[in-house]
């Protein structure tokens, strides 16, 4: 299957690796789901192609390096991923150490280091010594969905680029190379151009449909009904990124739908900058999250609209309503 999206960035890496420019360490940053992974794997396969063709990106697809790639066993090929529970210190330790090796078929070695931010500081000043003297037959790609979480000094020695959500034309088109049914074809317009968003979507199904009917509800100015779904939200533990993540889509495409409409649209802009806010806010700042919910779902009350239009910066963020109150 042909991977899709993100274009101009996959041809500026391309012909970076052609010339010889390519930096040793790169971080790939951006939601979840967006291809980020992909791209990195299609790096290294250029990098490690025995005959890559200056005018496409990728190898060349038939070499056996190239096929070994494809099947996950090339030996100058190393995935690390971080957020898995077996992934130890120790590991990424030998990893490491093995780089001062020469590459075992080619000229170079990559290492893909997944869900980066997801390091301990103690694994973090572990990579960082080999950021510091990369040899230049290795190079290294730093995968992170929230690269703040990263040292400083690791983000310092590292090219950055950022991964834009996928079109949602370009969602469909895999779906339908997958062969999805009507219904997940559906799902789009909620999946905020993240695969994994629509996977979750998919498998979570109730769970949308719940958050867009008390959307709607906030829409319609009914407190009672938000602050008790504020409070069962808030309880689910186990789902609760998940609803988050539900939250925002919804609202997100609340504000694609009221294009035409001015007044609409400033509340659902306003809310949907709340719902960015609250993902941050309970999940890295561990806010109380029943409040959160309720002050995201408050904002998306209809009738804002009008002190929205008499006094236009009378939007306080989320920030600030939970400081005041």
């Amino acid at each position: 299957m042909a991977l899709r999206g993100h274009e101009t960035l996959r041809t500026s890496l391309s012909r970076l690796a052609h010339t010889e420019k390519l930096p040793s360490s790169l971080l790939f940053s951006g939601a979840a789901g967006v291809g980020k992974k992909l791209v990195a794997r299609e790096l290294a396969e250029q990098l490690l192609c025995a005959s890559p063709s200056p005018k496409a990106r990728g190898g060349c697809g038939e070499c056996s390096a190239c096929s070994l790639v494809r099947v996950g066993n090339h030996p100058d090929l190393r995935i690390i991923e971080l957020a898995d529970e077996n992934s130890t210190v120790d590991d990424l330790r030998a990893t490491l150490e093995r780089l001062s090796l020469r590459p075992f078929m080619g000229r170079r070695k990559v290492t893909i280091l997944n869900d980066a931010d997801s390091l301990s500081s103690v694994g973090a000043n572990i990579l960082l010594k080999s950021l510091e003297e990369p040899r230049p037959e290795n190079f290294f790609i730093l995968i992170a969905e929230t690269p703040s979480r990263l040292p400083q000094t690791v983000l310092s020695r590292c090219q950055r680029w950022f991964f834009d959500r996928l079109p949602q034309e370009e969602i469909e088109a895999v779906l339908k190379e997958r062969g999805a049914s009507q219904e997940e074809l559906a799902l789009i317009p909620l999946a905020d151009g993240s695969l994994s968003a629509l996977e979750s979507l998919r498998t979570k199904g109730e769970l949308g449909k719940d958050t867009h009917a008390i959307v709607d509800a906030a829409w319609r100015g009914d407190h009672a009904l938000i602050t008790k779904a504020a409070q069962e939200w808030a309880s689910e533990k186990s789902s609760l990124r998940e609803r988050l993540a539900f939250l925002r889509a919804t609202i997100r495409q609340k504000l694609l739908d009221a294009a035409g409409d001015s007044s609409a649209a400033a509340v659902w802009a306003n809310a949907l900058q709340n719902a960015l806010d609250a993902e941050y806010l309970v999940l890295e700042r561990n806010t109380n999250p029943t409040l959160t919910l309720w002050h995201v779902l408050e904002s998306c009350d209809q009738k804002l609209a009008v002190s929205y239009q008499v006094t236009p910066n009378s939007r306080p963020s989320l920030m600030e309503r939970l400081t005041a109150t």
